[in-house]
């Protein structure tokens, strides 16, 4: 950033000091209303408790969570692979059944939608970094939007350390109604680089009677709010027609197993959702094989199951703030398709490190355990992939041993080193010795003039006429993007929506190299690595654990020191 910016910046930011209204697990940011209470005393026996507590739960001393399987029904089917218990809320009640083959029915009937504030999400700040937050906010409402700031999220112990997951989000306020946020989503999806979100504060929870019904249609039990569905034995609960990748190429609906209890619950529009109540490690079992191909080395799967269940630790309380439950299972959250996710490889991973997560030295916090898949031959600075306060655990470190060819990338790559970096062929560790991935170690995409313009479009600056990297971070990332025009000049600032504004480009360690003139000029981005390159490289960790590097050794590489602890189990 230009230090004459950077100043005023400063001045803006002492003249507008934040304001905090805090309550338990919340505070909101001026200007915003206070919408009623509607977190419940944490009771075990009543679902409605659990499901909106957007809290870790404990049973038998482990830590057990709630995840979203389907949303939005008038009814779900499931067949259980087992005796059959329903538990009821209010008077409390349990109704036991032996299974009758055929699939059972819960549906909810008489409901009433919850009241809510909607709004649209453009951006996420850690809680420590209000000046991030503050020029967010600053960006939208130069443009003419109303942007509000919300913190959610809470402060927990668990084992003697201290987990914080508080984040400040960027919102931005239409006139509060789910009809008027959703007019201004599509308004700004894929604007100024964004990908927004719809975000909705509760202030009324939603109502209704769930009823389960016998595969011969009788009707076995109704509670207000929310029931739980437990199969005995080990064969689990599967959840017919579960709706997966909504949005993406891949989108599709399967019949899934799921282990522990099925919740039916009314959701915030008053329909139907089936959440799944189970034991964290047992989530962690589903994530790892989603997120690392079960048949990487054995030590890099335990790399991922610590920064999975680690990642997961991180957002309790600080996701779906309105919903019953505290994970979704698509990429959001982290992806999650039940028994049949899991894999005997990555689950003795699972195992091995039951209840282990990364934490900062002598004593400290949690460390947010990111990973990306590919960095390219340098990780990055937190910092500079979504700016705010540096982490001591999260700087940027080389992927690759020192060599004559390697030893001028030593420090870093910065503005003198970046051409150079992105056309060499380093041999770090997450360049796969197989070549598999190579297309996305180095890479290279072609944009139109046209399709540069339309980048620009939302800032009303013009054809385009240069694009210039305004600083980089260690990993040679772009910090700032400035893009020039024939009537004026606009910035897009941070990796992230630099990536987006250009369709996903692979990461920020790119350089532009233009040719051509008028409407034939092509922008030539050449780069190196695939994702956001702060914490974990996955396949760097893989090629780590194929040299013969322990999980405890790569992990306190990429975390620059940070601990492995295990906090039960």
């Amino acid at each position: 950033m230009p230090e004459v910016l950077r100043r005023e910046l400063l001045s803006w930011l002492l003249a507008s000091p934040l304001v905090l209204r805090a309550r338990p697990g919340r505070a909101s940011v001026e200007p915003l209303s206070e919408p009623a209470a509607t977190e419940d005393p944490l009771d075990p026996a009543d679902p409605i408790s659990i499901l909106y507590s957007h809290r870790l739960a404990f049973e038998n001393g482990l830590p057990h969570v709630t995840v979203r399987i389907l949303e939005g029904q008038e009814r779900f089917s499931f067949v259980p692979h087992g005796e059959v218990t329903l538990t009821t809320r209010r008077p409390r009640r349990t109704v036991r059944r032996a299974q009758a083959g055929g699939p059972w029915t819960a549906r909810v009937v008489r409901s009433r939608p919850g009241r809510s504030v909607a709004r649209v999400l453009v951006g996420e700040h850690l809680f420590d970094d209000p000046a991030g937050a503050r020029t967010d906010a600053k960006f939208f409402r130069d443009r003419g939007f109303r942007p509000v700031l919300l913190s959610v999220g809470t402060v927990y112990g668990l084992a003697g350390r201290t987990v914080d997951t508080r984040r400040i989000l960027v919102l931005l306020e239409a006139d509060g109604s789910l009809q008027g946020a959703q007019a201004l989503l599509a308004k700004l999806d894929g604007k100024f680089g964004l990908r927004p979100e719809l975000h909705q504060e509760p202030i009324e929870r939603a109502t209704g009677l769930v009823e389960v019904l016998a595969p011969d249609g009788t009707v076995l039990a109704q509670s207000e709010g929310a029931l739980a569905i437990d199969a005995q034995g080990d064969g689990g609960i599967t959840v017919e027609q579960v709706e997966f990748q909504r949005g993406y190429a891949d989108h599709g609906f399967e019949d899934r197993t799921y282990r522990g209890r099925i919740y039916a619950a009314v959701d915030a529009q008053g329909r139907l959702a089936a959440v799944n109540f189970l034991g964290l490690e047992a989530l962690t079992k589903g994530v790892v094989p989603a997120e690392m191909f079960a048949q990487a080395p054995p030590e890099a799967l335990r790399c991922q199951a610590i920064a999975a269940r680690g990642d997961m630790l991180a957002k309790v309380g600080a996701r779906h703030v309105g919903d019953p439950y505290l994970f979704c299972a698509e990429q959001h959250c982290q992806v999650f398709r039940g028994v049949a996710g899991e894999d005997e490889r990555s689950t003795r991973a699972v195992a091995a490190t039951e209840g282990e997560a990364l934490f900062a030295p002598h004593g400290g916090p949690l460390v947010p355990s990111y990973y990306s898949a590919i960095c390219g031959g340098f990780t990055e600075d937190n910092d500079v992939v979504w700016g705010g306060v540096a982490n001591p655990s999260l700087r940027g470190r080389r992927d690759f041993e020192l060599s004559p060819t390697t030893r001028r990338f030593q420090d870093g790559i910065g503005d003198a080193l970046i051409r150079e970096w992105v056309s060499t062929d380093v041999p770090a560790y997450c360049r796969a010795p197989s070549g598999k991935n190579l297309a996305r170690f180095r890479w290279s995409r072609t944009f139109t003039q046209a399709e540069v313009d339309a980048v620009a479009l939302p800032f009303g600056i013009g054809a385009v006429e240069r694009l210039e990297v305004e600083g980089r971070g260690i990993s040679g990332r772009a910090r700032s993007l400035a893009i020039h025009g024939t009537k004026g000049a606009a910035r897009i600032l941070g990796e992230l929506a630099i990536r987006r504004a250009f369709g996903m480009l692979e990461s920020g360690a790119f350089v532009v190299d233009p040719s051509g003139e008028g409407d034939t000029r092509r922008y030539l981005f050449r780069g190196a690595g695939w994702g956001h390159g702060a914490g974990m490289c996955q396949q760097g960790a893989i090629g780590r654990a194929l040299a013969g590097q322990g999980h405890r050794e790569i992990l306190a590489h990429y975390f620059s020191g940070a601990e492995v602890v295990r906090m039960y189990g």
